[in-house]
């Protein structure tokens, strides 16, 4: 393994009105998963990973989590539950992206403390090859609902590093969540769910609008080439094709919205 992305969304406001703080299942549950992340029945796994992670969590409390590991072969591999997101970006394209996973329209799956709960057996599992200039950009719905597909490309390819990148697009989102009269892929979803306004207002020609206002999480990441020697004593190699060795370069950026 090179390199393990993690990202989490909390549920805050049930927890909250039973006076638990959320914060605190989220944190345990990354912590957990760092600790396990060299666990020989792991062993790259992402969702065996989550498995082993939620099973050690003690504390109250529920999110959503996306987990992706990276191997030296170029493959990422992803386990997710819930509306968090992951794209991949490529020559200025969104070539891969997750779908979330919901119960209904902005009812997220959610790993919980509860038995009531989804487990790593809920997760939606899958994996892709990346290559070398790959920009992963990954995060919390209040990105995704605040922020379309363009928006992230022209960030990405406007900014100078990873760090740059996540902290616009993190801003970006932050001023999208607050705006009423931003039309977000938020209020789009939620019309072509049925969601609008009262009828007489429709009359008026009003429609469903705004930002998502949400807790934002944002990492971006970006694939490079790293040379590796071809045994202890030898002579130094860039690895081609499928052999690949892969670096990260990574940032993440954070938006609390009271």
């Amino acid at each position: 393994m090179a390199f393990i992305l993690l990202v989490i969304l909390l549920s805050t406001d049930r927890w909250a009105q039973k006076d638990v703080n959320p914060a605190l299942f989220s944190r345990e549950l990354m912590r957990n998963s760092s600790s396990f992340l060299k666990d020989e029945e792991v062993n790259g796994d992402p969702q065996i990973l989550l498995m082993k992670a939620h099973a050690a969590t003690s504390s109250i409390g529920s999110a959503t989590v996306i987990i992706a590991v990276l191997e030296k072969t170029g493959t990422l591999k992803i386990a997710s539950v819930g509306d968090c997101g992951l794209k991949v970006i490529r020559k200025g394209q969104v070539m891969f992206s997750i779908p979330p996973q919901e119960h209904y329209f902005d009812c997220p799956y959610q790993i919980s403390s509860e038995a009531a709960g989804q487990t790593y057996q809920d997760a939606l599992v899958c994996s892709v090859n990346l290559m070398d200039g790959d920009m992963i950009v990954s995060g919390s719905d209040g990105l995704f609902d605040n922020i379309f597909d363009q928006e992230i490309i022209s960030i990405i390819s406007e900014s100078s590093g990873v760090d740059e990148a996540a902290k616009a697009l993190a801003e970006l989102a932050r001023k999208h969540s607050v705006d009423v009269t931003f039309d977000s892929p938020y209020s789009m979803e939620a019309r072509s769910r049925g969601f609008d306004v009262p009828w007489w207002k429709k009359v008026l020609g009003a429609k469903l609008i705004g930002g998502k206002m949400d807790d934002i999480t944002v990492v971006v990441a970006q694939v490079k080439t790293v040379a590796v020697p071809e045994d202890e004593g030898g002579d130094i190699e860039e690895q081609k094709g499928n052999e690949q060795s892969i670096a990260i370069s990574v940032s993440s950026a954070e938006q609390n919205e009271e």
